[in-house]
């Protein structure tokens, strides 16, 4: 792949940040409404932490593929930094905020491992396009797409969990 060929993505990553600022906005509305049930579950704050998280990570490979002229081997590894270190932040937060009796909302079984599924190809999704684009791969930033959406539907999820969902089911508490 050339820079050339990364110059052909640029409406494509101008788009990918946008939306990453965008919905990192969105879930800090949401955060804001629900500030204090989630401070009390510990199992929220990780949710939270990890849904910013991945909006960040499409933010970032956003403006990195806008860089002009970079070439592709620059931005595999920043991809792959990007990834990995994401990944492995979301990992410690996740382990130093576990899942509490406070975190019912969609804190059963499934959620969870969806969490962890949207997250694992957020992240790595990013780390095999950067492999490939330094492999030299043409079909390298594909591989963006699927982390892409792994990224903003837990972003969308949880702006509605945090904005709506936590407060109806915390006002029903109150209601009896």
């Amino acid at each position: 792949m050339s820079v050339a060929d990364i110059s052909v993505w640029a409406g494509f990553f101008a788009i990918v940040a946008q939306i990453g600022a965008t919905l990192a906005g969105l879930l800090f509305v949401g955060l804001t409404i629900s500030l204090g049930h989630v401070l009390a579950a510990r199992g929220y704050l990780a949710r939270a932490f990890a849904a910013l998280f991945l909006q960040l990570n499409i933010l970032l490979l956003g403006l990195f593929g806008l860089v002009p002229g970079q070439p592709p081997a620059i931005l595999g590894a920043e991809f792959i930094v990007t990834g990995l270190a994401l990944l492995a932040g979301i990992s410690a937060f996740s382990r130093n905020f576990p899942e509490d009796g406070n975190s019912a909302v969609l804190g059963s079984g499934i959620p969870r491992v969806m969490r962890t599924v949207l997250m694992l190809c957020g992240t790595l999704f990013p780390v095999a396009s950067g492999i490939a684009l330094i492999a030299g791969w043409h079909g390298a930033l594909y591989l963006l797409v699927p982390g892409i959406v792994a990224c903003v539907y837990p972003a969308v999820g949880y702006a509605w969990v945090f904005a709506v969902e936590i407060p109806r089911r915390k006002q029903g508490e109150t209601d009896f």
